[in-house]
């Protein structure tokens, strides 16, 4: 079947966050308006859809400016149809966005918003080398939940020296702005990031496994409480305002893709484009396609993807899937049982899931459970 989502990818920022795996690019605010033409060229000569679901990523998307996001998004919206309820997603900082932004996203269609806020205290915010202050972040979901039906925000936790208090204060931004959903993620330290680097060198370490349990159970209890329960590992959301997109990611359904480093999967190929925005400029005015790596997704790692995801979601593993895949229950059946057992996975009709006493233990489980 012809995918219907699509993702497109941004891949500028005002400043590389030392936290940061993602593919993006402090600055070069002077390709941006070859890029905003390049991305256009690549959505072009994808299928018009319709698509169920569109996510602009980054990098920041806003900090193209209101003229440059109009451009764009007026290009796509040429090209597109959408589906009807669509969801139309596109992610924002607080430091480049404003009422006049917002509007510009509205009007083209975009009908949901993610804030990257990571935190509402100066300290950390200095610290994850944001460029926004704690007050702008408050300015810009109220600004957006003015613009769009459905706004998110992105919280860290688990940052060196962040206290308990700290952390409550941080969730009172959902209860705050009654937004129906939340990503909230643990600090990690991705190869090839700063922060990365600098563990290597002992500058720096991960918190205590005792707190960093308590606060990943503290963060789920009291959204949950909030009336947004967790639908993922690091999402939680009022029921039906859930990320369809990533979901559709999640549940291992085909999307298209456009964009400097953007990944597509579509018939069992997965397609890497030009990471560098200049390499994927060129490429693209060039006349071809800004691949940088094609793949073949064998049966075995979309098998073990169908594990890693699925227990990643509340719902679980759909367990006629992995037969679809091939998976034999003979395999994992008896582990399962064992598991289930030490209260750390539930088996119902067609699905296998984590406890939630088990969320702390969700990569060993994993490992135990994937071929």
């Amino acid at each position: 079947m012809t995918p219907r989502h699509l993702y497109l990818h941004v891949p500028y920022c005002a400043a590389k966050c030392p936290y940061c795996d993602f593919n993006s690019i402090a600055g070069r605010g002077d390709e941006h308006a070859a890029y905003v033409d390049a991305l256009l060229t690549e959505v072009r000569r994808l299928p018009d859809g319709p698509y169920d679901t569109v996510f602009i990523g980054g990098g920041t998307p806003t900090i193209l400016g209101w003229a440059l996001l109009a451009r764009l998004l007026d290009g796509v919206r040429r090209h597109i149809r959408l589906a009807d309820g669509y969801e139309w997603t596109c992610e924002a900082n607080p430091g480049s966005s404003d009422a006049d932004v917002f509007a510009v996203l509205a009007e083209h269609g975009v009908n949901r918003i993610s804030v990257g806020v990571q935190s509402t205290h100066e300290r950390h915010l200095r610290f994850l080398g944001r460029v926004h202050g704690a007050a702008d972040a408050d300015r810009a979901i109220a600004a957006a939940c003015a613009a769009v039906p459905r706004v998110s925000a992105d919280l860290m936790f688990g940052l060196p020296g962040q206290t308990i208090a700290e952390v409550e204060a941080d969730l009172g931004l959902y209860r705050r702005h009654g937004l129906g959903h939340a990503s909230v993620y643990h600090l990690a330290f991705e190869p090839g990031t700063e922060f990365h680097a600098r563990r290597a060198r002992g500058e720096m370490a991960d918190i205590d496994g005792d707190a960093s349990r308590e606060l990943i159970d503290l963060v789920a209890s009291r959204l949950d409480g909030m009336g947004l329960p967790a639908y993922e590992t690091s999402n939680f959301a009022r029921p039906g305002q859930e990320c369809r997109h990533n979901l559709a990611y999640w549940r291992l359904a085909d999307y298209h893709a456009a964009g400097a480093g953007a990944v597509s999967t579509v018939a069992g190929v997965r397609l890497t484009r030009e990471k560098h925005p200049g390499a994927y400029i060129a490429a693209i005015t060039g006349g071809g396609d800004a691949a940088w790596r094609s793949e073949a997704i064998s049966p075995i790692d979309r098998l073990r993807e169908a594990w890693m995801l699925g227990l990643r979601l509340s719902e679980g593993v759909d367990l006629d899937r992995l037969a679809d895949l091939g998976d034999d229950p003979a395999r994992w059946s008896a582990q399962a049982a064992v598991l289930a057992d030490l209260g750390l996975v539930v088996r119902t009709a067609g699905r296998l899931a984590l406890a939630p006493a088990a969320r702390h233990a969700q990569d060993e489980i994993t490992v135990r459970l994937m071929p």
